[in-house]
């Protein structure tokens, strides 16, 4: 049994920003970027990784977070410990195979579906999608 946290470290606890909690985007369309944008201007989030099957854009950066194929998505959620993988409603998503998907099911990773027009407050709006859907 751990001992209980002195005052000290709860008062940095507190002082100490929060760190974001990183999901992983399919797709790389321009209403990902925009997602992309708005979390970043936040802090309760962060995409960390892009997945698009597109050769060409395999291994590129898009605002520090790298392009990845589909075959990589669950190393990476392993690897950055994501929320959610999310996508962009009427935005071109790589394929993504059956045994992915169930594969993401049986690990219960949330796949949520984003609007195409960002909302004011994006962090709030992922917050509840992530509380509705489990």
């Amino acid at each position: 049994m751990s001992p209980a946290p002195s005052r000290w470290q709860r008062l940095l606890a507190r002082l100490r920003p929060a760190r974001p909690r990183h999901l992983i985007m399919l797709g790389i369309d321009y209403g990902c970027h925009q997602w992309h944008s708005a979390l970043g201007a936040g802090n309760a989030f962060e995409i960390c990784a892009f997945i698009d099957d597109e050769p060409w854009n395999h291994r590129t950066r898009i605002g520090g977070a790298p392009v990845h194929y589909p075959g990589e998505l669950m190393a990476l959620l392993q690897k950055h410990q994501a929320c959610a993988v999310v996508q962009v409603n009427g935005c071109a998503q790589p394929a993504i195979d059956a045994t992915l998907l169930s594969e993401l099911q049986y690990q219960k990773v949330t796949l949520l579906t984003l609007p195409a027009q960002v909302p004011p407050d994006p962090d709030t709006t992922i917050r509840e999608m992530l509380a509705s859907d489990g």
